[in-house]
């Protein structure tokens, strides 16, 4: 079994998760995104200032984050 993991090469490099990546006009300082999450804390559609505080404690200089999924409404 070992013979068979050491016999198995990747030859293609992979790309590193910090590294910088450019994406249209945005230059970001490493690949890490944060998704969208529904956290279904604003009123009458509004974001309200704790969510500054919440995307603030997750974000990171110079990276990708996507704030608030939508919720499907009847």
């Amino acid at each position: 079994f070992i013979g068979i993991m050491e016999a198995a090469t990747i030859t293609a490099d992979p790309i590193p998760l910090l590294t910088p990546y450019k994406m249209g006009n945005f230059n970001l300082a490493h690949r890490v995104v944060l998704a969208p999450l529904t956290r279904m804390r604003s009123y009458n559609n509004v974001p309200q200032p704790i969510a500054i505080n919440y995307y603030s404690q997750r974000a990171s200089k110079g990276g990708l984050l996507i704030a608030e999924a939508t919720d499907v409404s009847d």
